[in-house]
């Protein structure tokens, strides 16, 4: 769990900030009182925040637009065990590897 967070002003990141404060307080009492967040002053949105919000709107629909068509079609069945095990241990570990190539890409990228 990150020390602090930072966001920019808006009010979409209250209740992270919010739940954030309070698991930082539950694990360590000497918290009790500070805010465990920190609010950008400008009025921009922080680089993780747009690049977060970019990959929601371009890489996520296209994902989930491709297991809906496996699901529609038949290709997969949510109710059969086996197709759910492989799905869980071959699937996520491999869209998991595919977001952290994403990561480290954005990551050490120049500005």
């Amino acid at each position: 769990m990150p020390l602090v967070t930072q966001s920019d002003a808006g009010s979409e990141n209250f209740g992270i900030a919010n739940a954030h404060t309070t698991l930082r307080q539950w694990h360590n009492l000497a918290l009790a009182g500070s805010l465990q967040h920190w609010c950008m002053h400008s009025n921009t949105n922080i680089m993780p925040e747009i690049t977060w919000s970019q990959l929601q709107c371009h890489f996520a629909p296209g994902f989930e637009n491709l297991l809906d068509l496996g699901v529609n079609s038949g290709w997969y069945d949510t109710n059969n065990t086996l197709q759910v095990m492989v799905f869980r241990w071959v699937f996520i570990p491999w869209l998991q590897q595919e977001l952290d190539a994403y990561r480290c890409c954005v990551n050490n990228t120049a500005e």
